[in-house]
């Protein structure tokens, strides 16, 4: 009974009534199905340009999420435990481009893509903190709960190709896609006390959550100068991810793409693609380890 007191009237959050941190988060996520793609989008151009002898200039860039900035409140309950809100937004695009020029055919082809996602996670959970004995101005806490992420993924993509002197034809692609990852987080970290309302936070950090079910609505703009036809479609597409094999290698490459339907024989295939294996949902993996270093404000 002696120690439960002296933990109450000990803990930073007795005389706490809300406290208000902002932090700066390093995780960067850059690993997951869109990279996996865009590294294997720029192995095939590679091996195309070999087997083709042409040439080859660009690469579409991998995406990387960066760091960002994070707001937390935070309400003590009782005896140093406390119920945790945090907060923050990410937004970041990535693209590229390539340029191929056949080596033996008249024909030329330039591939515009660009990538770009918005995040809201939401953290929301419990913490307990407690001071040390030697300093009342320095704490130590720890704290878990459910990490909430809004996504929305998009891929604008440009298609040229020429052959001859006249005749272009043009692919232009744009798919929105959303999502929700529901996981977990855990948190260990201190912070001292500057003066007595504001006190410096660092901590790490443990995230597992993982995004699938991507759907979205898309539109694809297709001309054919031979046809003099412009072909326009509409609707919902889902995100999937798989193995494809081209009709003029044996390699397999990784696609991240949308489609209406799921993949399930030639007929849904993309054009000159021979067999898709390992279909299954895209995925964004969320799970970080991450420092933080932050203000606290406490009311």
């Amino acid at each position: 009974m002696l120690i439960a007191i002296m933990l109450v009237v000990s803990s930073p959050l007795a005389g706490e009534k809300i406290s208000f941190k902002i932090s700066y988060n390093t995780a960067s996520i850059n690993k997951g199905d869109l990279n996996t793609w865009i590294d294997s989008y720029n192995n095939f151009w590679n091996d195309w340009q070999a087997i083709s002898n042409g040439q080859l200039e660009g690469w579409i860039n991998p995406f990387n999420y960066g760091p960002k900035y994070e707001v937390e409140i935070r309400i003590p309950l009782f005896a140093g435990i406390a119920f945790n809100l945090c907060g923050s937004h990410f937004k970041k695009a990535e693209e590229g481009t390539i340029s191929f020029v056949h080596g033996t055919l008249v024909q030329t082809e330039k591939d515009f893509i660009r990538n770009e996602i918005q995040g809201i996670p939401i953290k929301i959970g419990v913490s307990y903190s407690l001071a040390l004995p030697f300093s009342d101005k320095f704490h130590l806490f720890a704290g878990v709960g459910r990490h909430i992420t809004f996504l929305k993924y998009k891929f604008n993509g440009d298609t040229e190709l020429q052959i001859g002197q006249s005749m272009i034809y043009t692919l232009k692609r744009d798919y929105t896609y959303n999502s929700e990852a529901l996981g977990f987080y855990a948190t260990l970290g201190a912070e001292y006390d500057l003066i007595k309302q504001i006190a410096i936070v660092v901590e790490a950090e443990k995230v597992w959550s993982k995004a699938d079910g991507f759907k979205g609505p898309y539109i694809s703009d297709f001309y054919d100068p031979f046809e003099n036809s412009r072909v326009v479609e509409e609707g919902k597409a889902s995100l999937y991810f798989y193995e494809y094999k081209p009709r003029w290698n044996s390699t397999y490459y990784y696609s991240l793409t949308g489609n209406k339907v799921r993949p399930k024989d030639p007929e849904d295939y993309p054009v000159g693609i021979e067999e898709i294996k390992n279909i299954r949902q895209g995925e964004f993996n969320l799970g970080t380890f991450s420092f933080k270093i932050g203000i606290r404000f406490k009311f």
